[in-house]
């Protein structure tokens, strides 16, 4: 447990597009992004590996320790509080890779679909003729989702 700084953080590359747009936007960083897609994933139970389309997408010296403090809780209730389970930041970064990127499809196909302009394995791009309400509504979404 050392929230290493210098692991490459990857996410299927066909959400590339969504990471770009979110940034800046929607999130301050790709990091905050990530996270919320992890909770997301891992609040419904549901991993889906990256398989040969992981793609660096951001170095892990990003992630808040808030943010390292709750994938290792993550982590430890996945491996019933075995500490061993959180030794290793880059094993703690792939687990977490996989509630991310099953978070994500779940953000799309949940919330997202009525706000693409572009939705397929390969790109998915945002409609920017609903900037002014998708932060809102992306807040109702998740407060929903927590119900």
């Amino acid at each position: 447990m050392n929230m290493s700084g210098n692991i490459r953080v990857k996410t299927d590359q066909c959400y590339k597009t969504l990471y770009n747009e979110f940034k800046n936007f929607i999130v301050g960083d790709m990091h905050e992004l990530f996270f919320l897609s992890a909770c997301l994933g891992y609040r419904a139970k549901k991993k889906k590996p990256l398989g040969k389309k992981g793609e660096g997408r951001f170095w892990s010296s990003t992630i808040t320790p808030e943010e390292y403090t709750c994938f290792y809780a993550m982590i430890l209730k996945e491996n019933n509080m075995d500490l061993t389970g959180i030794e290793d930041d880059k094993l703690v970064i792939n687990e977490i890779e996989k509630y991310a990127n099953a978070g994500m499809y779940i953000l799309i196909e949940d919330f997202l679909s009525d706000y693409l302009l572009i939705k397929s394995d390969v790109d998915y791009k945002l409609d920017t003729s609903y900037s002014k309400e998708l932060p809102k509504a992306l807040l109702n979404f998740i407060y929903n989702y927590l119900q």
